[in-house]
């Protein structure tokens, strides 16, 4: 499989994507789920949901930091990687980014899925306005 990569509106299916990029070779599966919290450092107050939005060409974006991260991370090729982050309106709780990497033995799937979890959120261009109890917002991510 490689990697696939991907920006959506479409709720995250997290076992799905676990069968979608694991197989019976697969001895190790590592994955990082993101979800939405009630609090932020940038918040001020309860957080109740947040809109994810993204620039035009965050497609292209994801993928090319992911084929980036993959190829440092994992030189030799020995892991599969599905990286899926979901723009638009989601709920406290709702899954924002997740990874899942695969491979026969579990030491390149940590590093590989780390290395794919923050070149996504370092490299690609989504902002979150976070919308707090109290009625007000707050932006965060802008300086990606």
């Amino acid at each position: 499989m490689g990697f696939r990569a991907e920006v959506t509106e479409t709720p995250i299916d997290l076992p799905g994507l676990m069968a979608e990029v694991s197989d019976a070779t697969d001895g190790a599966v590592t994955s990082f789920v993101g979800q939405v919290r009630d609090h932020d450092p940038e918040a001020s107050g309860e957080v109740v949901s947040l809109d994810y939005s993204a620039h035009p060409d965050a497609q292209q974006i994801i993928e090319r930091v992911v084929a980036e991260a993959l190829a440092q991370s994992d030189p030799d090729g020995v892991v599969d990687v599905v990286a899926v982050h979901r723009i638009g309106h989601l709920e406290v709780g709702d899954l924002a980014l997740v990874v899942v990497a695969v491979s026969t033995h579990r030491a390149p799937t940590f590093e590989v899925c780390r290395a794919v979890v923050e070149a996504v959120k370092h490299g690609v261009p989504i902002w979150k306005k976070q919308h707090e109890a109290d009625g007000s917002h707050t932006w965060s991510g802008l300086t990606c």
